[in-house]
Parts: C-alpha cells; sequence; structure tokens
C-alpha cells in the first residue's frame, strides 16, 4: 500500500518516472545503491495504512488510505464523528509537506498537513507534526505513521547520533544513509552509499559517540528496508530528482534535519487519484 500511494500520486504530478541528474551531495542519488533484493516487503503496508493523529488537547483524528478497484481513496475521520474524504494535494510533497484537502458530507472544508520531524507528545516522539483545519477550526498536533510493517526511518531521530558521527567518517564521499538499525550492546549500524553508488556500513560504539568500524558492502550483505527510504542530511533535493521524491524533516522550530527520498524509478502509473 505504501508503494501504492507513492507511485500513484509521484506518477500522477510528474506525468512520467523519469531519471533526472543533480548536481552536488543535492544532486542525483547513487542508483547502483538499490541493486539490491528488492524492499518492497516494507513497502506492502495493509489495507489501513495511514497516520494517527492526536492533540495535547484531546482530540484525535485518523487518516487511512485504502484502495479499491485500482482507485486510491483518503479518509479522514475523527473521534468526535467527523468523516470526509479527501484527495491528495498536488504537487505531491510540495515543499517536502504532506497535503490533503477536501470536505464533509455537510460540506465544511478539510484541510490536512502533516510536516515530517520530531512531534513531541505525551511524553512519546512522533513522527509528524499535524495541523487539521475543519471548517472555521484549526487542531494542532502530531501525527504517527501506521503500517504492518515499521520502517527505519519512523526512529530517524533515535539515530541522528550515530548517522551524524557516520557521515563525518565518510566524509565528503558520503551521499546518504540507506539505513540505520539498532545492533546488541545499545550500539547503531548504519549504511551509507557513497558518490561511486558504493555502500558502506559503520558501526559505533560507547552509545554512539565513536565510531567501532566501517567496511564497504556488497549485494549479500543487503536488509529487508534497506533504501525504503533513503535519508540526505541537512539537505532537500529537488522535487523528481533522480526520480525520487522527497519529504522534508523539521523540527518544532522550523529548522532542516534533512529529507527523506523515496524511490520511483523505473515505475508507472498504478491507480487513479480522481480529482486532484
Amino acid at each position: 500500500m505504501r508503494q501504492f500511494l507513492v507511485l500513484a500520486a509521484v506518477c500522477a504530478g510528474l506525468g512520467a518516472c523519469t531519471t533526472t541528474g543533480g548536481d552536488g551531495a543535492a544532486g542525483g542519488l547513487a542508483l547502483s545503491a538499490f541493486d539490491y533484493a528488492s524492499s518492497d516487503a516494507t513497502r506492502q503496508a495493509g489495507t489501513r495504512f495511514g497516520y494517527e493523529l492526536a492533540g495535547d488537547d484531546g482530540w484525535q483524528g485518523d487518516l487511512a488510505f485504502e484502495e479499491e478497484s485500482g482507485v486510491l481513496s483518503v479518509v479522514f475521520s475523527m473521534t468526535d464523528g467527523t468523516e470526509a474524504e479527501l484527495r491528495v494535494g498536488m504537487p505531491y510533497l510540495e515543499d517536502g509537506v504532506r497535503r490533503y484537502h477536501g470536505s464533509t458530507v455537510d460540506g465544511r472544508d478539510v484541510f490536512v498537513e502533516l510536516q515530517a520531524g520530531p512531534c513531541e507528545q505525551g511524553g512519546d516522539t512522533l513522527t509528524h507534526f499535524a495541523i487539521v483545519e475543519i471548517g472555521s477550526h484549526q487542531f494542532e498536533g502530531c501525527g504517527l505513521e501506521r503500517a504492518e510493517i515499521d520502517r527505519w526511518s519512523n526512529y530517524l531521530m533515535d539515530f541522528m547520533p550515530a548517522i551524524d558521527i557516520c557521515l563525518g567518517e565518510l566524509g565528503a564521499r558520503a551521499q546518504h544513509v540507506s539505513l540505520a538499525y539498532s545492533q546488541p550492546g545499545g550500539n547503531t549500524g548504519v549504511r551509507l552509499v557513497d558518490q561511486d553508488g558504493a555502500t558502506w556500513e559503520c558501526t559505533t560504539r560507547e552509545d554512539d559517540s565513536a565510531i567501532n568500524s566501517i567496511r564497504q558492502l556488497n549485494a549479500a550483505d543487503a536488509l529487508l528496508g534497506e533504501g525504503d527510504p533513503v535519508f540526505v542530511r541537512s539537505q532537500m533535493p529537488d522535487f523528481g530528482d533522480a526520480c525520487y521524491v522527497y519529504e522534508s524533516v523539521r523540527l518544532a522550530d522550523g529548522s532542516l534535519v534533512g529529507a527523506l527520498g523515496y524511490d520511483t524509478c523505473d515505475s508507472v502509473p498504478m491507480a487513479s487519484l480522481g480529482n486532484s
């Protein structure tokens, strides 16, 4: 379902999915990094893939993506009984932000915006900042991605100390992060792709304060979920760069952490978005 949503929205927005180049670290991603075993399994979320939304003042909402006969629908509901069918805002992920709009049965306009970043709520850190507008009322809170298989990027901020120390080790050769994961003993493994498309695994020690080892990998070393998505530190690449679509990651004050890149290469439109 995750793949369905990304491809439907992106290909509808771009008209076609083609590879484009770029300059510098924010330019074209090293596509050879994805010659590994397919990570499609991590994208096959259930029929109720979406986001759970809530605010500190008690409101709760749900954004669900559903497929029926090849058509994608976005269903929004709140615990107060509000329901609406929304459309994906186009251009998809404009400015790196997810946007949805539509109306309730009784004609009230509905707008939902999701900005990826560490949103603090009730002692937990959720994956998105959320703004919901229903008619003249606005709700602010946090969102949490819901899917059958948890993606590594949902814990991006927990991995940031290790990511930064590993990026520093690889230096100017580093292009993006393809995976970060916890290892026994509280250490972290970070997989980096360099400008030549080679993948490196960096492991940390001493609570992510030092490098334990770094080695070059090959296809046999692939892990489930690798490259889904990738993470570019401190930059926001152009839309469609290297046939990727990017979601910005920001802190509460709006400062840029980086961008999550979702692979749309070698894809064709898989569904109709209806009226967008």
